[in-house]
């Protein structure tokens, strides 16, 4: 009598399959995250900075054309990250708070077999995406307008590296607020937020020695289109 044979994945196989369920449970964090007032006006005005600044590119005219491009590029990261980005994490931080629909997405997600520090890796990553591709994406399409209006090929090599970094950096420390707020403060969370990113921002115009969120995104953003500028 023989043993049926069963076949074993391979390791490739297994690292295969542990990505695509821990997408699928990112996506179901993500669509709960999606609901809400905030991410559609974050939404809407993303597309304003993106075809405010489009067209300002587009006009653009002159020997110091590159130069130009490149600070409206960063001018308007500036306003996605502390209008779009504000916004969407807020959003992110109301739909956390939300117990009822956070039990049901966690007891689905208890039933797929995935431990409570996948859902708490899924929460984090499906808001850092979302703040990264609000903020990202916009940016990365005016980058293609720059090109369109004289930006050369290494300033665009140079400058949507650093756009995607920044982007990834400031979705990751947007989204990990947005957790600390609902966590602490379930009924609250907003306005925990709101708090803990303007406090610091508005004692550093009295003390700039005290640092705050905008400051020390504002100076990485800076240090990394610095390759960029000298390239535009």
């Amino acid at each position: 009598m023989t043993t049926p044979h069963v076949a074993q994945r391979s390791p490739l196989s297994e690292f295969w399959l542990r990505v695509q369920r821990e997408r699928a449970l990112v996506a179901l964090f993500d669509l709960g995250r999606r609901k809400g007032y905030g991410l559609s006006a974050a939404k809407l005005y993303a597309f304003g900075v993106f075809a405010s600044y489009a067209f300002a590119i587009w006009l653009t005219h002159g020997n110091q054309r590159g130069r130009a491009i490149h600070g409206f590029i960063q001018a308007a990261l500036i306003s996605l990250s502390w209008v779009v980005g504000a916004l969407a994490a807020l959003g992110s931080a109301r739909a956390l708070a939300e117990q009822p629909e956070r039990d049901a997405l966690s007891a689905l997600a208890r039933q797929r077999g995935f431990p409570r520090s996948a859902w708490l890796r899924a929460r984090t990553e499906a808001a850092t995406l979302g703040v990264a591709r609000l903020v990202g994406v916009p940016a990365l399409l005016l980058v293609v307008v720059g090109v369109g209006r004289g930006g050369t090929l290494p300033w665009a090599l140079s400058v949507a590296p650093a756009i995607i970094v920044y982007a990834s950096a400031l979705g990751l420390a947007l989204a990990l607020l947005a957790h600390f707020s609902a966590e602490l403060s379930p009924r609250h969370p907003r306005a925990l937020l709101s708090v803990l990113l303007l406090g610091p921002f508005l004692i550093s115009l009295a003390f700039p020695a005290v640092p705050s969120f905008p400051g020390l995104f504002s100076g990485l953003l800076s240090r990394l289109l610095a390759a960029g500028a000298r390239l535009s």
